[in-house]
């Protein structure tokens, strides 16, 4: 489990750098196209493809969830990819970090996957 500090230095080098919505989610339709790497429904690919695909210098992951009352967790690649279907069937919503690939995989409520790489300024996040 991550303290809160180590949660909130997480939090602002990757999920801040996105707008979202009042709910929490990234308002993906805010974010430059150049930045979405893949985004399809949660039946139609594995979890764990994606985060091997775009995410392959991943030492460790980082997992946040929809509540702060929920402690973030970084985990070895091998231990997430071992753990993801277990740990998506408990929890609706949640984001995937990969510090080292600069990576963000949304599980959105809707059951859709999207991941993108991470921002590098404010002009990212908007569209062209």
């Amino acid at each position: 489990m991550l303290s809160l500090d180590q949660h909130l230095r997480y939090e602002r080098e990757s999920l801040s750098l996105y707008p979202r919505n009042s709910d929490g989610a990234i308002e993906w339709g805010a974010v430059a196209d150049g930045l979405v790497l893949c985004s399809m429904e949660s039946d139609s690919i594995e979890l764990s493809t994606v985060i091997q695909q775009f995410a392959p210098k991943a030492g460790s992951l980082i997992f946040f969830w929809e509540s702060l009352a929920v402690p973030s967790v970084e985990m070895g690649l091998e231990s997430s990819i071992s753990h993801l279907m277990d740990i998506t069937e408990s929890v609706p919503e949640l984001w995937i970090y990969s510090p080292g690939d600069r990576i963000v995989v949304e599980i959105s409520f809707s059951g859709v996957v999207t991941a993108a790489r991470v921002p590098v300024d404010a002009d990212d996040r908007s569209s062209a």
